[in-house]
Formats: C-alpha cells, sequence, structure tokens
C-alpha cells in the first residue's frame, strides 16, 4: 500500500529523475513487511504444541489435567486429589502410571529441552495445623518437591527444576460469587477442589544473565 502510494505520486510527476523514489518505495515496503513479522513473532505465545497433541491422543487418561499457554509458558495443571491423600505429600502409587508417561513426553520434546521447569505447589483454604505441616506453605512445598523429586527420578535435568509454594493464596478458581459473597455448599467443594492442584510450568529459558539489567551490584 505503501509502495503504490508514492508510485503513484511518482507517475504523476514524471520526471527522469524520480527514479530513485520507486526503489525507496520499494524499501518502505520491505521496511513496513519486516517490522509487522516482527511485531507477529514477539507476541505468539509459546510452543506447546507436542504436549496438546499428547494430551489430545490420551484424552481418556487424563482426565480433570489441563494445559495452557500465554507468550512464555506452558502450564500443566495436576488435580491434587489423584495425586495426593488429603493433608499428605506423599505421590499416590496410582498417579504414576499417568505421570511418568506424561514426563517421559515432556523430557523427549524438542522444544522443551532446554525449558527451566517450575514445579508450584497450591492448597485449598482449609487450614491445617499438624506437626509436619503447620500451615499449608508446608504442605504446598513439601507436594510440589515430591512431584519433582519424581520428575528428577526419571532423568529430567536437575539443573532446570525449581520448586515454587504458594499455599492457599493464588487460588485458581475465587471463594466468592460474583458479588463478593462467600462460596458456600457443593459451589465451595468444587471451588476447593479445583485450586489444589500442582502446575508444571516450562519457561523459555533467558539466552544469557546479560538479558537482565543490574539496578544495583
Amino acid at each position: 500500500m505503501i509502495g503504490r502510494l508514492i508510485l503513484g505520486k511518482a507517475a504523476k510527476g514524471g520526471g527522469e529523475g524520480d527514479g530513485w523514489i520507486v526503489t525507496f518505495a520499494d524499501l518502505m515496503t520491505l521496511l513496513f513487511l519486516f517490522f509487522v513479522l516482527l511485531t507477529s513473532l514477539s507476541t505468539a505465545p509459546k510452543n506447546c504444541n507436542g504436549l496438546a497433541d499428547y494430551f489430545e491422543q490420551n484424552r481418556e487418561f487424563y482426565k480433570n489435567f489441563e494445559l495452557r499457554n500465554s507468550k512464555l509458558e506452558c502450564v500443566i495443571t495436576l488435580p491434587s486429589d489423584f495425586l495426593f491423600r488429603t493433608g499428605q505429600d506423599t505421590v499416590q502409587q496410582a498417579a504414576l502410571p499417568r505421570l511418568r508417561p506424561l514426563f517421559e513426553t515432556i523430557k523427549e520434546l524438542d522444544e522443551h529441552k532446554r525449558d527451566l521447569i517450575i514445579v508450584e505447589g497450591h492448597t485449598d483454604n482449609v487450614p491445617i495445623r499438624t506437626r509436619r505441616f503447620p500451615t499449608n506453605w508446608e504442605l504446598s512445598s513439601a507436594r510440589a518437591t515430591n512431584v519433582a523429586a519424581f520428575m528428577r527420578s526419571l532423568g529430567m535435568p536437575e539443573k532446570q527444576i525449581s520448586v515454587r509454594a504458594f499455599a492457599e493464596f493464588r487460588p485458581k478458581v475465587p471463594y466468592t460469587d460474583d458479588i463478593g459473597d462467600p462460596l458456600r455448599g457443593g459451589e465451595l467443594v468444587a471451588a476447593r477442589r479445583a485450586n489444589r492442584r500442582v502446575e508444571i510450568i516450562l519457561v523459555n529459558p533467558p539466552t544469557s544473565l546479560e538479558q537482565y539489567g543490574i539496578l544495583f551490584r
């Protein structure tokens, strides 16, 4: 479009010295297309297609699991109720047949071989107070750590794995309704079930520490 406008003006002028305008118009058009392409690539979401295909091919095997992506991350939500018994942090043996092939798939996919792997633990808002878990902070941390340990046992690179714990403070589903009243009954039970989870976050690694600006040393 830019090239055509400039060419139209050049044609009306008709001067012999106007040939440079054609080259200039072509250059402006190429630059415009380059920046459109650059903008498109910079806003494209992270490639999670291999994982999406895996889940789709095994849909019946992974009921209540979820995969979503953003510009930088693939996020896999593991429902906590199939991973752990109430108030416990040991991964149940019944969960391993589904976790093992999933983690093996992540390890084998080329698009995730260099990813940083963050394992996040989340609980519901029911308080816990035991000798082992004084609060939900300790419980969510222990659950995430044990899932990370299982990933390491499968040969996933330790240097790329980290653990985060959020207790009940980052719910996936709010505990209030649209007008701000606390949920009750079945809605509250469903919200707590959704919020008890472990999330596996696959993140693009920085190419170097030079990407970070130093503000204080």
